[in-house]
């Protein structure tokens, strides 16, 4: 009988100006359209750019309770689509990446609300193209960040270089927890596909994104206690990575070192004493095959740490 092992690290807290990270956010589209030839405008980026200034604009008419409602949810929505952009602009903008370019041109399609663009479309399919390549370039973000090369011109989404070693990484966001087996199997699959017969200094490794499952309609927290909510968010996705060690094991082949689960979401803050905050959480943990070879488990240790607890 195999033994799953969790890896959970305590994550860091990041605390900043808002006004700062729409700053930075005009930073990340005037290099979407300056660098890399992508007028942001009409895309789901423009949108964000106005929604981010529904509550600062000083020309607004009044709105009705249920306008407030709804345009606080579009707001943290986009607020937290911006982090996400953000984070890529502060990997990507200073270095030539081959590869980038067009999957960069898939983010920025797409839906603007991630709520109504994982509904299914008129053929019954959770398409959401833009998002699947915004969070293989994450990845990619998370093992540059730890210092590690990266090469997106792979068939594989993302190749990660460890030394001698070569990391196969299948990014999958899983949107129905039905379709967990078949897309962890699927992924699995698609590593040994790129591997090949020649196993050597070659490791596989699965990235999912559960976020849709946990939190299909992208629902605000609300919470006085950052704190709590990083527990309550590190919690929910350790919950669930242990829930589905069963079908983790079952489905993830031989080449398949670990898992990396990770989920995304947004809260508000309200203080009695001060101005109301805004905290946007990325949780994750690592899941390794225990039944794995000792140099196998020892590549992801070698790695989990350094790509965990990163701020934007």
């Amino acid at each position: 009988m195999s033994i799953s092992m969790l890896e959970i690290s305590k994550t860091a807290m990041y605390e900043g100006e808002f006004k700062d990270r729409r700053i930075e956010f005009s930073e990340s589209c005037k290099w979407l359209s300056e660098e890399l030839g992508f007028p942001y405008k009409s895309t789901r980026m423009g949108d964000y750019e106005r929604l981010l200034k529904t509550f600062v604009n000083p020309g607004a008419k009044v709105p009705t309770e249920q306008d407030l409602i709804d345009d606080f949810y579009h707001f943290m929505q986009a607020a937290t689509e911006a982090c996400q952009i953000i984070r890529l602009w502060n990997t990507f903008k200073d270095g030539k990446h081959d590869g980038l370019k067009d999957r960069i041109k898939h983010v920025m399609s797409g839906k603007s609300l991630r709520a109504e663009a994982i509904k299914k479309n008129a053929k019954g399919e959770n398409d959401d193209p833009a998002r699947d390549f915004a969070f293989e370039l994450n990845i990619a973000s998370r093992f540059l960040k730890g210092g590690y090369e990266v090469d997106l011109t792979d068939d594989c989404d993302v190749v990660v270089n460890i030394g001698k070693d070569k990391l196969y990484v299948e990014c999958k966001r899983i949107k129905s927890i039905k379709k967990l087996a078949s897309r962890i199997k699927k992924a699995s699959s698609q590593i040994d596909t790129r591997i090949g017969a020649n196993r050597k200094n070659k490791y596989g490794l699965i990235a999912l994104d559960v976020t849709d499952v946990l939190l299909p309609e992208g629902t605000v927290a609300a919470t006085s206690n950052v704190h709590l909510y990083d527990m309550e968010i590190q919690r929910a996705i350790t919950d669930f990575a242990k829930e589905q060690e069963y079908v983790s094991t079952k489905n993830a082949g031989r080449n398949v070192a670990g898992i990396l689960f990770e989920y995304n979401s947004s809260a508000f803050f309200p203080h009695e004493e001060k101005e109301p905050s805004l905290g946007f959480g990325r949780s994750a943990c690592m899941y390794r095959h225990a039944s794995q070879n000792k140099k196998s488990l020892a590549l992801v240790s070698g790695f989990t740490g350094k790509i965990a607890n990163q701020n934007l």
